[in-house]
């Protein structure tokens, strides 16, 4: 268990867990588990570290790789056999076929563990196909156990028809104090990074090698960025970014290494500067000091502020490119529409066979000029929800199991 705490700090109750209903060898597995939380929680890295710390048998499956079930069978095929035979499986039928051909040949109870990340691409696909992995043991003569990774709640699935509950397991952010823990662990990497970027004599690099030094960047560090974000992959590549900075007035013997105060004064502006470039990715160039003597370190500063703003333009407008969900641009449509024509006109516009109206081209010019002043003068109308559902059905083309709630 020290092992596993050590690769996954911080998770020790989900450890524990996973632990507790993989059980045994030779005990039988649960049908399936739903394993939520938000983005970088740890939540993949604990299911693998616990399934290769009991040495079972797993097949991890990237739901946005495999993007149709036909892929999705064929690799869980491939993952159970031995050698590298591919085999041809487009039904669930033939899938269950096929595992309960490779139970007759293997011992029945050895565990075997099927992971869906990123599960919640499985939406977009049949709705019988999570039904049937929610409760693929009755189906076939293994002891074999569904996993469903995600950043979703399970409210967020919606399925027609009866499916087995699986057992939920949620991770939570981390705290503050553990995402301190897990940072500082990497504190020898922040330090080979520096050294990689800057010539430092050695005297200095041994200040800067000691850990009460980064876990006073540390501190100032999550002070200024644990609200805004925390998202652990984020922080970490921010802390990178920052830590040299912070530590340039001591390589530049301009401040001391034990000086916390004028350190504190001197990062606080950084820190909330890179607040603007959180999520952005923005490669970091390095600026060179003006001098009237050299005018292509001029050059050289002028060219990096260029394409620096350049890059933030361009980052902006990518940023404001992005639509709204799916689902929701066409609810909103379907809203507006909703909102601006009468309820009496729906059938007109919204259904194929609305039947034949003959009208004369002057009525029909008349009765666009007054519907359109009323409508930007009196503004949108209230509607009700089964009348929006509608509308979004119409506008909609594919075929979704989408209600109210």
């Amino acid at each position: 268990m020290k092992e596993l705490l050590n690769k996954v700090p911080c998770r020790e109750k989900q450890l524990n867990t996973l632990l507790d209903l993989f059980g045994e060898y030779d005990e039988p597995l649960p049908y399936s588990i739903f394993i939520s939380g938000s983005m970088a929680t740890g939540k993949t890295l604990c299911l693998t570290n616990v399934l290769d710390y009991l040495r079972y048998k797993h097949i991890t499956i990237d739901c946005i790789e495999c993007y149709s079930p036909k892929i999705i069978f064929e690799t869980i095929l491939a993952g159970l056999q031995d050698d590298d035979v591919e085999t041809k499986c487009e039904t669930l039928s033939d899938l269950t076929n096929y595992i309960n051909k490779f139970g007759d040949d293997k011992i029945t109870y050895e565990p075997i563990i099927i992971i869906f990340d990123r599960a919640e691409r499985l939406r977009t696909m049949d709705q019988t196909l999570m039904c049937t992995f929610l409760r693929l043991r009755e189906f076939c003569n293994l002891n074999i156990c569904t996993v469903f990774v995600t950043h979703l709640a399970y409210d967020n699935f919606y399925f027609k028809i009866g499916a087995l509950e699986p057992i939920q397991i949620f991770f939570p952010n981390y705290t503050r104090d553990e995402l301190f823990k897990i940072i500082i662990l990497n504190h020898k990497t922040f330090i080979d990074q520096m050294l990689s970027q800057h010539k430092i004599e050695e005297d200095i690099s041994n200040e800067l090698a000691e850990k009460q030094l980064f876990a006073n960047f540390l501190n100032a560090f999550l002070t200024v960025f644990y609200r805004p974000c925390r998202d652990l992959l984020e922080l970490q590549h921010m802390a990178q970014i920052n830590f040299i900075k912070y530590c340039e007035p001591i390589i530049r013997e301009e401040i001391k290494a034990s000086d916390v105060d004028r350190l504190w004064r001197h990062i606080t502006p950084v820190l909330k500067s890179s607040l603007a470039h959180l999520y952005l990715r923005i490669s970091e160039g390095k600026p060179v000091s003006p001098s009237k003597e050299n005018k292509t370190e001029l050059h050289k500063l002028y060219n990096f502020e260029n394409s620096l703003k350049e890059e933030l333009m361009s980052t902006k407008t990518f940023a404001q490119s992005f639509e709204l969900p799916y689902y929701a641009k066409f609810l909103l449509i379907a809203a507006y529409l909703a909102s601006y024509n009468p309820p009496k006109e729906d059938k007109r516009l919204f259904m194929k066979n609305h039947g034949k109206q003959r009208k004369r081209l002057q009525q029909v010019k008349a009765k666009a000029k007054v519907t359109e002043k009323l409508t930007t003068q009196l503004g949108p109308k209230v509607f009700t929800l089964d009348r929006l559902l509608a509308i979004f059905y119409a506008i909609l083309e594919e075929k979704i199991g989408l209600t109210s709630n």
